[in-house]
């Protein structure tokens, strides 16, 4: 019998949803804080789901849980996710009331996919228990939160439920061995054709053996402590992948025991082949037909919030999330865009990343990015927008790259005013998630700049 208190809770969350769905508000948070507010412990209450598959780690998080929920969905599954809400708690509550009937509190879907925040485990596995976990990642994160891989590290190894079958990156020795008794699957990404080490990252977070402490070899290195590793003073060295992967002519080729498949990438980054190899690992381990699920997933792109690239009049303009305050995933976009050297590039920054557009936060996070990547010739402009602009102007002069090459507004939407279209003809947005709408506002104004300046 379910308390009284969390059944009035239940029913003024689900009455909330209605009420902005009404409204056209899309509510993917506020009902679960209503819900908690209501009653403390509504999470401890909830019904299990039938089958509860969660997505958890540093980066590509969102984009696995798009691409798993559209193929489930295509496939004719019954489900609820938070893939457009809060992978916090209360987002979580929302995706989980929403997968109850209203009256008899039981789950009335096939399965609940779930992007869940590293640090809000302690308080959803115990309840909410996985029956598969996707860990894409581990490396540190923002200042205030995950700054310490090994902090979090220990966080999800208390939390997660011995029973939950892991799928893991055999790539990342942090977080490939995590609650080393629980059943799991691992990929891997062969070393593409061609393809250089990253061993001038400013962050690797994983120098020495976990075991007996000795410096670790990188047998090769991907970008920080992504690739395959040894000690050469114990047995300790990274996993052998049950699912092996290259890119061959723009196909992620996938090797899976005797069964070799081709699948379409989704971009040009290793992330990107790593998000789409660890959704691969998923319907494996549902027992899916992988020839079914690659016709579904060569038909799916990435989410457009973190890559949406648009031309007009020879002038490529991409908009790409950097996540808040993540030396890492800053790094990685800007070591990509060091590699287009064909273009003559202009970088507009606006990953200020004010919670409220007036409070600052902690900008040491610059000092973990690898600005140095910007040091090409290629790229001609850096434009800063926000009121982080002279923080910026400071690492960038620390970092020698010439300040005649930046720009700046403390308004973010006159940054497409200060791109020099007569020099440039790739421009990159960077965002962060708290300005996605300024981005898409600056990328309309650069559009409506290239239609009336550029002759075709």
């Amino acid at each position: 019998m379910k308390p009284i208190r969390y059944t009035f809770a239940f029913v003024v969350s689900r009455l909330t949803i209605i009420a902005l769905r009404i409204l056209g508000r899309n509510g993917t948070h506020f009902p679960g804080a209503v819900a908690m507010r209501l009653c403390p412990d509504f999470i401890k209450h909830l019904p299990q789901p039938k089958k509860l598959i969660a997505i958890t780690g540093t980066n590509g998080k969102t984009t696995v849980t798009n691409l798993v929920s559209d193929v489930l969905k295509n496939a004719g599954y019954t489900l609820s996710n938070n893939a457009m809400g809060s992978n916090i708690q209360e987002g979580i509550v929302v995706t989980a009331i929403l997968a109850s009937s209203f009256f008899w509190n039981k789950s009335v879907v096939d399965v609940v996919v779930l992007e869940v925040d590293e640090r809000i485990s302690p308080r959803i596995y115990p309840y909410l228990k996985p029956d598969i976990l996707i860990v894409t990642n581990l490396f540190r994160d923002s200042y205030r939160r995950n700054a310490h891989v090994e902090f979090i590290q220990m966080m999800l190894e208390q939390a997660i439920p011995s029973h939950t079958q892991l799928i893991v990156n055999a790539d990342d020795p942090i977080s490939s061995f995590i609650c080393p008794g629980n059943p799991r699957i691992s990929f891997s990404l062969q070393a593409l054709e061609h393809e250089e080490q990253v061993k001038d990252s400013r962050i690797v977070d994983l120098i020495y053996c976990p075991k007996c402490q000795s410096e670790l070899v990188y047998d090769f290195q991907r970008y920080h402590h992504i690739g395959q590793v040894h000690c050469p003073n114990c047995d300790f060295k990274s996993m052998q992948a049950d699912l092996e992967a290259v890119v061959i002519d723009q196909k992620l080729s996938v090797q899976n025991k005797d069964q070799r498949l081709s699948f379409d990438v989704l971009g040009d980054n290793p992330t990107d082949h790593y998000n789409l190899l660890a959704s691969i690992a998923l319907f494996n381990v549902l027992g899916f037909d992988l020839e079914a699920i690659q016709m579904e997933l060569n038909k799916l792109k990435i989410v457009k919030t973190r890559f949406d690239q648009v031309e007009v009049k020879g002038k490529q303009i991409t908009i790409m999330m950097t996540k808040d305050q993540n030396p890492i995933a800053t790094s990685r976009i800007f070591d990509y865009i060091r590699h287009q050297s064909n273009r003559k590039s202009a970088l507009i920054l606006i990953n200020e990343n004010s919670e409220h557009h007036t409070l600052s936060e902690n900008n040491a996070w610059y000092y973990d990015t690898d600005f140095e990547y910007l040091k090409k010739d290629h790229v001609l402009q850096i434009i800063g927008g926000g009121h982080r602009i002279l923080d910026l102007k400071v690492k960038l002069a620390l970092t020698g790259i010439p300040l005649e090459r930046y720009q700046s507004s403390w308004n973010e939407l006159d940054t497409a005013k200060l791109v020099d279209l007569n020099r440039v003809d790739a421009i990159y947005i960077l965002n962060g998630t708290k300005n996605i709408p300024e981005a898409k506002q600056i990328r309309k104004h650069l559009i409506e700049r290239i239609e009336s300046e550029v002759q075709a």
